[in-house]
């Protein structure tokens, strides 16, 4: 049994949320909730922030306790609010950004370059022992440089258990508080394969590590296999590069590692607001942005045999050729041309290809409240179509989405010429659900429309039907 030796054990640890088996569709809800709460005094947001908590599937009989843990969870581990010195609570940068791009890998690979021990996200009296310790780690990074040597030294696939990385990274003092090379990590742990050196493999021991891998997955960083490891995707090149070249840290922290031992809690409490200002930073640059034709390529899994996908990238491919301008970091974007192909593809399908020449998109300019111009199809009658994309790890369940001023009103002028299509586009697949006038399905009680700066709509399998993507 390999155990880290005593004089270099410390365990590192972090706030973990009530929510992480379905994280991608809290985010998704929340960060929706908390932009619409807008900045308010401190504890008029948390009493609405707490309202809004338990509006989340499930959570309405919860106690409150839960829901007060969900609110410090929302607030510390994920940076979703921001606070400010004379007492008011607002939307942070992240939140703003994640509800209006509805880009959840780009939201993870912010969180995991931003996380790091100690931080902002740990008690006060946490972080003061990590101080004190003379902790300084930022794990995302060191896993990349972890696998990326591991895989020089096998000269060829290299993956990681989470007990492998909780005992002999996580938890020692010798890489956390004095920087061992990743290549001497890698190191120890191969060697303790040859040696068939087993670990503690209890929950409440490597549940850390094993979080920040899982958070990597999301941030679609890693690819965790049947095998029970993590390995490192390398298909987006320029975001592990700004993962590994960055040595960044938390700066409220600096000028206290000087006085080791002598570190006060009034020291930490103070650099907490500049922590979720920190955290917030530079969420604009477009480096971690989802590149979506490299979401649909991904080999290591069954979406290769995706037909549709096979499809979708295939047209993607032929438009960068005839030089026609399509961003597949731009979600919007690539909804639009999906849909678009989707339209046409339905219309040739109908009989009507003479309509599908002319199935078009609405510059933004034109502000006249839908993407689309196309058809019915059996006639000549127009059909007006707005597209809501998500991208995400994982096939998300979340059944809400945001309509502008314009767009509702858009709606409400065209009735059954409008549609919405709600794509969701993730690892293995697209899916496609189309809702017909949705000012009728409001009216007829089969969506939910609450009016918050334009309409949040919520819906069901009743608001319309799922279809099959065409392309």
């Amino acid at each position: 049994m390999y155990k880290t030796p005593d004089d270099f054990y410390i365990r590192l640890h972090h706030v973990r949320p009530r929510f992480k088996k379905d994280i991608e569709d809290v985010l998704l809800f929340m960060a929706a909730e908390i932009c619409n709460l807008g900045k308010l005094p401190n504890q008029e947001f948390a009493d609405k922030l707490t309202q809004s908590i338990r509006l989340y599937p499930g959570n309405w009989d919860r106690a409150i306790k839960t829901i007060n843990n969900w609110r410090t969870e929302i607030s510390s581990l994920l940076g979703l609010i921001e606070y400010t010195d004379d007492g008011y609570s607002e939307p942070s940068t992240l939140a703003k950004s994640l509800n209006s791009n509805q880009d959840l890998l780009q939201f993870f690979r912010f969180f995991c370059f931003k996380f790091q021990y100690p931080g902002g996200h740990l008690k006060s009296h946490e972080a003061k022992e990590l101080i004190n310790a003379g902790v300084k780690f930022k794990p995302a990074k060191y896993i990349i440089e972890l696998l990326t040597e591991g895989k020089k030294l096998t000269e060829g696939s290299f993956g990681i258990h989470k007990e492998e990385l909780t005992h002999c990274v996580f938890n020692d003092l010798r890489v956390v508080r004095d920087q061992r090379t990743a290549n001497d990590s890698a190191k120890l742990i191969l060697n303790n394969r040859r040696n068939g050196f087993d670990y503690d493999r209890s929950g409440d021991i490597v549940r850390y590590a094993g979080d920040i891998l899982d958070y990597m997955v999301l941030a679609d960083i890693l690819v965790y296999r049947p095998n029970g490891q993590y390995y490192l995707k390398t298909h987006e090149l320029g975001v592990l590069a700004t993962f590994t070249n960055s040595n960044e840290y938390f700066p409220g922290y600096e000028y206290l590692y000087s006085k080791p031992g002598e570190v006060t809690l009034n020291e930490i409490a103070e650099t907490r607001l500049d922590w979720f200002k920190y955290v917030n930073t530079g969420i604009n640059d477009k480096t971690f942005q989802t590149d979506i034709a490299e979401l649909l390529r991904d080999e290591t899994d069954e979406s290769k045999e995706n037909e549709l996908i096979k499809t979708v990238l295939k047209r993607f491919e032929e438009k960068r050729q005839n030089s026609k301008n399509i961003r597949t970091k731009d979600i919007g974007d690539v909804g639009e041309a999906i849909s678009i192909q989707h339209e046409k593809a339905r219309l040739i399908s109908l009989g009507r290809p003479e309509q599908a020449k002319n199935v078009k998109k609405i510059p933004e300019h034109y502000a006249i409240g839908y993407d689309i111009s196309s058809y019915e199809g059996l006639d000549s009658l127009m059909r007006c179509i707005e597209v809501k994309t998500t991208v995400s790890r994982n096939k998300l369940s979340i059944f809400r989405f945001h309509m502008t001023p314009n767009e509702w009103s858009a709606a409400e002028t065209y009735q059954n010429a409008y549609y919405i299509y709600r794509l969701m586009i993730y690892k293995n697949g697209i899916t496609l659900f189309v809702i017909r006038n949705p000012v009728s399905l409001y009216k007829e009680n089969r969506l939910n429309m609450t009016p918050r700066n334009g309409a949040e709509i919520t819906y069901s399998d009743k608001s319309g039907s799922f279809e099959e993507v065409l392309a």
